[in-house]
Parts: C-alpha cells; structure tokens; sequence
C-alpha cells in the first residue's frame, strides 16, 4: 500500500466525519444574539424573551421530514443528507481497499472514486440551494421579515455552515487522490515486469 493510499483513505474518513457532524448540528444560520439557531435538519430557539433556555429539537420529531419549513430547505436536507451518506460509505470503502490485494482493488478504488464524486456533486448542490429556503415563512418569523433568497436579515452564517462549506471543498481531494492510487499501481506492476 502506498502513502497516497494512506492519505486518501484518512481524509475520507475525516471529510466523512465532518460532514455528518455538520448535518446534525443547528448552527447554520445563527440570530445577531444567538438565541435562535437553525440547522438544515435541527433547530434551538429561545423558550422566553430574556431567558437563556433554548429548546433544540428536529424538524420533523427524530425521523420526520414533512415539517421541515420549505421544499427547498427540504431538497436541501436530501442533498446535503444524501452526499453525507455517500462519503461515509467512501469512507468504509476506502477502507475496505486495505484488505484486497487482487485486481479487485482496483475496480473498488474506481467505484469508490465514483461515489465520492457523486458525495461531493450532491453536497455541493444542498450547500447552495439551502440559503435558497430564507424565503420560508418559519424562517422570517426567527430572523426578520426581510430575509429573501441568500440574505438572512437579522441572522448571520453560523460556524457549521462555514465548516460544512470547508469539508465539500477538502472533499473534492479524495476522488484526485484515488486517482493517484492507479497510477502508481500501474507503475509498480510495470517495474515488476521489468
């Protein structure tokens, strides 16, 4: 196994790591006083005026999808929800190509590669279409009645959203590194021949 390979399967697993931490976390978009906070799948709000005690919660109860507060915040949730998924399975596969010492690994790093792309296709596009949801009637009642398509009002891009933002980018090095896995096979058999 080389050191490409090392690299590649440790940030898949890191990239896959990050990204589901920021889908549960509610600091996406975070109030000027940080007592409302809402995430793509989970939100706090303040209780009281003038208490600091936040009820957090998910959208739809633990399983639920039809209350998340728009169609677009919902496409969002499947988007990001859906690459999440795909690079924790990246990840395992990763993996996995430690233990395949056959032309099988080969097909796997492909195949892997493939839906690691696809990860960061389909995290990408909830990334940018969720800022699309500000328009929702919840999220004016929270952050002001201005908020409009990519303009939040009185609330501001939280810390998990920036994070989320950071681990699609990092996530786009795992399909090029894998790539770099079967040409320095190649070029290991062929030293091998001669």
């Amino acid at each position: 196994m080389s050191y490409v390979q090392y690299i590649w399967i440790l940030l898949s697993i890191l990239v896959s790591i990050t990204c589901s931490f920021c889908f549960m976390q509610p600091e996406w978009i975070m109030h000027v006083n940080f007592t409302n906070t809402f995430g793509i799948y989970t939100y706090c709000v303040s209780q009281r005026a003038g208490m600091d005690t936040r009820a957090c919660g998910f959208y739809g109860g633990r399983f639920g999808f039809g209350n998340i507060p728009s169609t677009t915040w919902q496409a969002a949730c499947l988007l990001y929800g859906g690459g999440c998924l795909f690079t924790c399975f990246g990840a395992l596969c990763s993996l996995a190509t430690m233990c395949v010492r056959t032309q099988l690994e080969m097909t796997l790093v492909m195949s892997t590669r493939y839906l690691q792309t696809s990860a960061v296709f389909l995290m990408a596009s909830g990334l940018f279409v969720y800022p699309m949801s500000f328009e929702s009637n919840y999220f004016r009642i929270y952050c002001g009645t201005k908020s409009a398509m990519f303009y939040a009002d009185t609330c501001t891009v939280g810390w998990t959203y920036l994070l989320a933002t950071v681990g699609c980018a990092i996530s786009i090095f795992c399909p090029i590194l894998s790539l770099f896995i079967g040409i320095e096979s190649d070029s290991h058999s062929n030293v091998c021949k001669l």
